[in-house]
């Protein structure tokens, strides 16, 4: 099994980039991949509450929760939260310092980033 690893880096806001990679990880899970999505700078955002019709972006949080049941691995860097306040996750995700993250990528056999 590999372990493929989708780094999300922009903001949700106007822009498919975040849904499709969402939507893109789930679809690596059906080749048996051991897939992990890893959340960072204003991609941390993605994990807020909030009503994707108000801020121009397609559903995203029905993708995030798939991945949580499917019992992928969803990370958001402690850094990047602080930086920007973020304190509410509205989802099942690991916090870890970005040591760790990083420490975690190289780890994976394979990474993409958005």
């Amino acid at each position: 099994m590999k372990k493929v690893t989708v780094v999300l880096q922009k903001s949700p806001f106007n822009t498919l980039k975040n849904s499709e990679a969402l939507r893109m990880s789930l679809g690596l899970t059906l080749a048996n991949n051991a897939v992990s999505v890893i959340f960072t700078k204003d991609a941390v955002y993605n994990l807020l509450p909030a009503l994707p019709e108000n801020i121009k972006s397609p559903v995203f949080g029905r993708h995030i929760e798939m991945l949580n049941t499917l019992k992928c691995k969803l990370i958001a860097e402690k850094e990047s939260m602080e930086e920007r306040d973020v304190k509410d996750i509205n989802y099942n995700v690991e916090v870890k310092e970005r040591a760790e993250v990083f420490k975690f990528i190289k780890e994976s056999n394979t990474v993409i980033t958005y």
